[in-house]
């Protein structure tokens, strides 16, 4: 019988990782629940720039906060999101999304994942960050079926240093890039 000491060099049962756990290695499941489908859909569109099936698993009162708190980043709508997704892809020549781990709790979820792309300035871009999703209940459309569960609350934690850094420096290559662009132009006959 083992008891914690409260020393640093009391040693973990043999083979347990805190940072891993047995869904480290995300796989689509066979069978996926209404929820983590809604999120399957999220993930896909985000990865193939389609506003449209991502605006489609989100609640028209969407609440999505970029943390932590300190970015100071405003709460934004469904609207917003949107606009603020658009706006990102805008910067990127590709873009991908990998779910890392999967923690699904009924009606909410936490993701793991992480992002890899290149930028319109040809800058790699590679960043990871978790989600804590909570979802609506599935409705029934018409036909009697249900729908996709809409997410109603998104709150996305994000690497605050590596964010900043990379989209600052980024706006900042892709101004410079227009302004030697549009002063070639201007000397041009």
């Amino acid at each position: 019988m083992s008891s914690y000491s409260g020393s640093s060099t009391a040693a973990s049962s043999p083979g347990f990782n805190p940072g891993q756990s047995p869904n480290i290695f995300f796989s689509r499941p066979r069978a996926p629940s209404a929820y983590m489908r809604s999120l399957l859909t999220y993930i896909d569109s985000v990865n193939t720039r389609d506003f449209e099936a991502m605006g489609s698993v989100f609640d028209t009162a969407l609440e999505h906060r970029i943390l932590p708190k300190s970015l100071e980043r405003p709460v934004l709508t469904k609207k917003l999101y949107l606009e603020y997704w658009r706006s990102v892809m805008g910067l990127f020549e590709k873009f991908e999304t990998k779910v890392i781990e999967v923690i699904e709790a009924g009606d909410k979820m936490t993701v793991h994942a992480s992002s890899t792309g290149v930028s319109l300035s040809g800058t790699p871009y590679s960043n990871e960050y978790v989600l804590m999703i909570h979802f609506l209940p599935p409705e029934e459309v018409g036909d009697g079926s249900l729908e996709l569960p809409k997410m109603r609350y998104i709150k996305e934690f994000v690497d605050s240093g590596f964010s900043i850094r990379f989209f600052k420096e980024e706006r900042e290559r892709q101004k410079r890039k227009r302004e030697r662009e549009d002063g070639i132009g201007m000397y041009s006959s």
